[in-house]
């Protein structure tokens, strides 16, 4: 499901769930630690996901007929295009503006309509990536990529290929997809990857798979009058990584993701049209990984020259909440909807231990421009204290001078100009506090845009 962000209906493209975790290099790591080389090497979530409503209207129309008469047949295909511009107006080692793009095509088939099988639907997607990633290649050493939809290889990548089966309130999910298509998924209305992706991304870039990286799994959702309870299992294969892989379909890997979540459907004072969802999760990662700094004697490893200590399993728990709080009259003005995420990941593993981020949309701001959409947006991500306590004992023990990590914070501020049936523009402001969770550091000011296309 590839990814960006949209105006409210009808924005201008139907959008795909983006996730990315490349490092500067744009090679793969299954552990976040830093390497010992280069002990306060960067390495910030790279996952983006996006949400537009379900059906959206399409820049090249009907095709000539051929989109009407293929799903007349049970196949809906989706062609989508994401492109996000971004310079930083000022520190980094350059200020050029740089380029990050996503193509996504897939089909929907549905299964009723071509096999008699009810409920039935198949799904096959492939995603292109291409572009740079500002923060790298003007160094601005943030945590979290200005650029949402950057990231996991700028490669051609099997982005789904799974069977879904209703059956009463029930439904079956198997094949190989993205966990964060189902598991702490959120709408994205951002440019910043702060506030688009999937929530466990934002910590757990390095094993948990976003879109478009795919594993093996399945998930069982069952719904009920309150909402809906979920439980899934997933292959841990960091096969499914790697730029020349994009297209693996092997089976053998280093353990198993269980994931669990509850969603509850809220109506204020009971008006469908004031729509609410809360979700709670948690998941656990039985492979083995290392623990961040410390070897098996409670050392640092980086002072010792021991290796890491090796830990069984990680966990990880979430919160994602969205809120419309007024409805949007006949033109689609008027709509003010609200989010907040949380997320908080493994203390012995992970560099960054939770990241929370909340804000506001609301749509029709200006007189004649029903359709267009105001954004705002804060967010927080906390390095993990036992890599501070670690520099600390470097700058201690070797008379190094690094300032230890702690907080970042990002605001992002946006309008999204629906332009016509299927193209939208989102120019924004980003502004980073702390960059790379360094009090000392000077601040970062990034000027985006952001281009969305539903072919």
């Amino acid at each position: 499901m590839p990814a960006a962000t949209l105006p409210p209906p009808p924005p201008s493209i139907k959008v795909v769930q983006v996730a990315a975790r490349d490092t500067k290099d744009q090679t793969w790591s299954t552990e976040t630690t830093p390497k010992q080389s280069e002990p306060f090497e960067r390495s910030g979530p790279k996952t983006t996901a996006a949400s537009a409503p379900a059906e959206q209207p399409h820049l090249l129309g009907d095709w000539a007929g051929i989109r009407t008469s293929l799903e007349d047949i049970g196949i809906k295909p989706t062609i989508s295009y994401i492109g996000f511009v971004a310079g930083n107006l000022n520190s980094g080692t350059s200020k050029q503006a740089q380029y990050a793009g996503q193509l996504g095509a897939g089909l929907d088939f549905d299964m009723g309509k071509i096999a008699g099988i009810e409920g039935g639907t198949f799904r096959a997607a492939v995603t292109n990536r291409h572009g740079n990633n500002i923060n790298d290649t003007n160094d601005l050493d943030l945590l979290q990529y200005p650029q949402g939809v950057f990231g996991a290889g700028q490669i051609w990548r099997l982005a789904a290929l799974w069977y879904q089966q209703k059956l009463g309130p029930a439904e079956i999910k198997l094949g190989k997809m993205s966990m964060g298509e189902d598991f702490g998924s959120t709408t994205c209305h951002f440019q910043s990857l702060y506030f688009c992706g999937v929530v466990p991304g934002h910590t757990s870039f390095n094993y948990w798979y976003n879109f478009p990286v795919t594993t093996w799994g399945g998930r069982v959702k069952v719904k009920d009058k309150l909402g809906y309870t979920m439980v899934g299992v997933y292959q841990r294969n960091d096969n499914n990584f790697p730029q020349n892989k994009g297209f693996y379909m092997g089976f053998k890997g280093q353990g198993a993701f269980v994931a669990v979540e509850r969603g509850f459907d809220v109506k204020l004072g009971g008006n469908p049209k004031l729509a609410g969802t809360y979700k709670v999760g948690a998941f656990f990662d039985t492979s083995k990984s290392n623990n961040l700094v410390y070897d098996d004697n409670g050392g640092f490893a980086q002072l010792t020259g021991d290796p890491l200590a090796r830990e069984r399993g990680r966990a990880s728990i979430y919160a994602v909440a969205r809120q419309q709080f007024t409805a949007a009259d006949a033109d689609g003005a008027g709509a003010l909807e609200a989010f907040f995420n949380f997320v908080s990941a493994d203390h012995r593993t992970n560099k960054l231990v939770n990241v929370i981020t909340a804000g506001v949309t609301y749509s029709g701001l200006i007189p004649g421009r029903p359709k267009d959409q105001i954004g705002l947006a804060i967010g927080r991500s906390r390095v993990n204290r036992n890599l501070r306590d670690l520099q600390d004992a470097r700058n201690a023990a070797l008379g190094e001078d690094i300032e230890p990590q702690s907080n970042e914070y990002a605001i992002e501020a946006n309008y999204s100009i629906a332009l016509m049936p299927g193209l939208s523009l989102r120019p924004n402001l980003q502004w980073y506090i702390n960059p790379g969770g360094r009090q000392g550091a000077k601040n970062v000011l990034v000027a985006g845009t952001g281009i969305f296309a539903n072919f």
